[in-house]
């Protein structure tokens, strides 16, 4: 008859020593990123509803905004102090090259 015996291995304590802490890193590092996840959706909810804040205060600022442009006309901008100005100089760009005229007049070269 056949007789099986264990003989003691002298790593064995060590690799599961070792197993141990892989296991406890990787559960202190599944619960760390499992909290940034939370921080990060809640952070984003939080931004969500400061956008439609911001967006409702927008629209009230745009309505305000075309409220008044519909109600300036050239008598009330005469009667905030604007002029009309004496002369105007029309300033344009011509064809491809970056050179700016004045009136229309080609630029010294």
């Amino acid at each position: 008859m056949y007789r099986v015996t264990l003989q003691y291995q002298p790593y064995i304590p060590r690799v599961i020593a070792f197993l141990a802490v892989v296991c406890a890193l990787c559960a202190f590092i599944y619960g760390f990123f499992l909290l940034e996840a939370v921080a990060h959706a809640a952070a984003r909810d939080s931004a969500e509803s400061q956008i439609q804040t911001i967006t409702k205060k927008l629209s009230a600022l745009e309505a305000q905004y075309l409220a008044a442009t519909q109600s300036l006309t050239p008598a009330r901008a005469q009667e905030l102090g604007y002029v009309v100005p004496q002369s105007v100089t029309a300033v344009f760009k011509q064809g491809s090259d970056r050179v700016l005229s004045l009136a229309g007049k080609s630029p010294v070269q």
